[in-house]
């Protein structure tokens, strides 16, 4: 695994739990949490980075042409 991967998976994971934490935090209520957290989690894992990162996972290679495969 990359070391951009790694990022990419941590900023994600972090991000994620922090909305989750904030948006409780702020509204005492489960259900907008949820649902913040939720939207803010198809934004962030539907980027075209994390698909790469996903895609790279899976074994696919990356025919994308951002990144050289060296």
């Amino acid at each position: 695994m990359r070391a951009r991967d790694l990022r990419a998976i941590v900023f994600c994971v972090a991000t994620i739990a922090a909305v989750a934490a904030v948006s409780y935090l702020a509204m005492r209520n489960y259900l907008v949490t949820l649902a913040l957290t939720g939207a803010w989690a198809a934004i962030v894992l539907s980027r075209p980075r994390m698909l790469r990162v996903f895609r790279r996972m899976r074994g696919e290679p990356d025919w994308s042409g951002y990144f050289k495969n060296d």
